[in-house]
């Protein structure tokens, strides 16, 4: 009798383990889609931004080939360094694009904290 009372005992337990994994799986998902929308969306911001801010004018998206500016297709995954000669992280990406080393124009005043985060994400993105 004691090893069905334990049986039981154990299975219950299984059981309750087995629901929250799942119950917390589905919750993780949920945080993870919801991150990933808001990533989406300020990808999406940061697309509009760099056409509306004037980026796009010396800078194109589609190829890593210099025109006016760099072009930043893969920027995040290039080897090497930025025009400004610093190594591509995102401290010196945004500092590139506030206070740029050399003939582009500073965007410290035209970006607000918002805007240079949704454009950096939108950078990550291509």
């Amino acid at each position: 009798m004691e090893k069905t009372i334990l049986h039981r005992t154990t299975i219950g337990v299984v059981g309750i383990i087995f629901v929250v994994a799942v119950v917390l799986g589905v919750f993780k998902g949920e945080v993870i889609s919801q991150q990933d929308s808001g990533k989406a969306q300020a990808a999406d911001q940061g697309g509009l931004l760099f056409k509306n801010k004037g980026c796009a004018q010396c800078h194109v998206t589609d190829s890593d080939q210099n025109g006016i500016g760099p072009g930043l297709k893969g920027l995040f995954t290039k080897k090497g360094n930025l025009v400004s000669g610093r190594p591509v992280t995102e401290k010196n990406v945004r500092d590139q694009i506030k206070t740029p080393s050399k003939n582009m124009p500073p965007f410290a005043n035209r970006l607000n904290k918002d805007e240079l985060d949704q454009l950096l994400v939108y950078l990550t993105t291509l």
